[in-house]
């Protein structure tokens, strides 16, 4: 199972990697008063890496709560 999730990880980063490449125009990103010019591939890169954060973040908020309600269930 674990070699699976691992070939699994590897697949998606890869599609995530070919998608950047393909992607290398620039784009202007706006956020409330602020605007930054970049290539999209960076910008993808970035979204990339914070879902990869916020999942994993929230995957151990689940786990510490789920232990915690065990804890108090005994």
């Amino acid at each position: 199972m674990d070699k699976l999730l691992l070939a699994f990880k590897i697949l998606i980063t890869a599609l995530v990697l070919i998608l950047v490449v393909q992607n290398i125009v620039m784009v202007e990103v706006r956020f409330l008063t602020w605007s930054l010019r970049l290539p999209m591939a960076i910008l993808l890169v970035v979204i990339y890496l914070l879902g990869m954060v916020t999942g994993k973040s929230l995957l151990t908020l689940l786990r510490r709560l789920r232990a915690n309600r065990a804890r108090r269930s005994r």
